[in-house]
């Protein structure tokens, strides 16, 4: 099976973002050679999303949102599938209070990505079909950037089981799109998975847990280092820009290790911390380390597939206020992940004296709304 090069899968994912004013009947071109040497569009061309639906509200009705291409060359019986962001789905995305739904391999996503791919589904499958019946060799090929990473990989899922033939994600700056289950399950839903991020990206840090990143435990593409947080690390063209970096071959590129760690804070070395994506990471494993240590980890996780992330998060509080009154190591390791959280969100100068249920909830908040403060701010401004 073969892969697309970087450039070509970055370059399929930025080129669906020209596709937004263009009407249904007209005719995509596509300006890279990257794209042209290997697809033709003129066929399939542009996807709009109101084809045999009642669309999200979050869709206008004559937008484009994804480019269609059929393989010629060395790619010739493939299909290319490249998806926008938007900053439309920014709201269902950052939506504290969004739920859990149900994806086509069976496993549990956010709610808010599944909506908006639902809303896709028929004009997809306009487009596709005549590509795909009776062509069960061609391996399609999906590619999106940000939130158009996000339902690039639902769409994946879906050809497989709709359709069978072999298919390859790319994703660039994607954020996590499901629990523990679906980035599982994606291993077996999708034949390969190339998943590339910037190292300053908040974007691809969110959701938090218990949300996951597919492959889960395996490797990411990480384009450049992480040093901190920059909205600018989310773009496609500029500041590193995913088309200036997605370059050579994937094999050359560098490798990310995605297992989880064993992470145990110290409060006395909370300012240590700083509002990184490297330190999001840090938090984030020292909260399931605290969880394992415990033997909470089970039933927390259980939690959110029968609840609402807001009252997950209740949950959680409670059950770290649990983990907390048992006192000594247990207390002591709250404490440094809270202290850690609090400096990482901008609160320095409050300190951690109550382990209250209500002001750990407090803690998770604001933790929260720092990060997708930011991870907004940097999708806002790709429209």
């Amino acid at each position: 099976m073969l892969a697309l090069p970087p450039q070509t899968a970055v370059f399929l994912a930025k080129e669906a973002y020209d596709a937004k004013n263009l009407k249904k009947g007209n005719v995509f071109t596509a300006e890279k050679r990257q794209l042209t040497s290997f697809f033709d569009f003129s066929e399939a061309g542009v996807v709009h999303g109101c084809s045999g639906s009642v669309l999200s509200s979050l869709f206008n009705r004559t937008t484009g949102f994804a480019i269609v291409g059929k393989g010629v060359n060395r790619f010739t019986g493939d299909v290319a599938l490249g998806i926008r962001g938007t900053a439309s789905l920014r709201d269902a995305f950052t939506d504290l209070n969004a739920g859990i739904a149900i994806a086509d391999n069976q496993s549990r996503v956010h709610s808010g990505f599944q909506k908006v791919f639902k809303s896709m589904q028929p004009a997809l499958e306009q487009q596709l079909s005549p590509l795909l019946r009776n062509n069960g060799n061609g391996v399609v090929h999906c590619s999106g950037h940000s939130l158009g990473g996000a339902l690039a990989h639902l769409a994946a899922i879906w050809i497989k089981q709709r359709f069978g033939n072999k298919v390859v994600l790319y994703t660039f700056g994607a954020p996590r799109v499901g629990l523990n289950d679906f980035a599982l399950k994606s291993l077996g839903s999708i034949d390969k998975i190339f998943r590339c991020i910037h190292g300053n990206d908040i974007v691809p840090m969110v959701p938090v847990w218990p949300f996951f990143h597919a492959p889960l435990n395996g490797s990411s593409v990480q384009l450049t280092a992480a040093t901190g947080v920059s909205i600018k690390a989310h773009f496609m063209d500029s500041g590193p820009g995913y088309t200036n970096t997605a370059k050579g071959q994937w094999e050359n590129l560098q490798r990310r290790s995605d297992t989880i760690k064993t992470v145990r804070l110290s409060y006395e070395r909370r300012f240590e911390c700083n509002f990184s994506t490297h330190w999001q990471e840090r938090l984030s494993h020292a909260l399931i380390t605290l969880l394992k240590d415990a033997g909470y980890l089970t039933a927390v996780s259980a939690q959110v597939g029968v609840s609402g992330i807001m009252t997950f998060y209740d949950y959680l509080a409670a059950t770290v206020e649990k983990i907390a009154d048992l006192g000594g190591q247990f207390a002591e390791q709250v404490k440094g992940l809270l202290g850690h959280m609090l400096v990482f969100a901008g609160k320095v100068a409050t300190t951690v004296k109550d382990l209250s249920a209500r002001f750990i909830r407090w803690v998770f908040k604001v933790t929260l709304e720092a990060m997708y403060r930011t991870a907004r701010r940097a999708i806002e401004l790709l429209d």
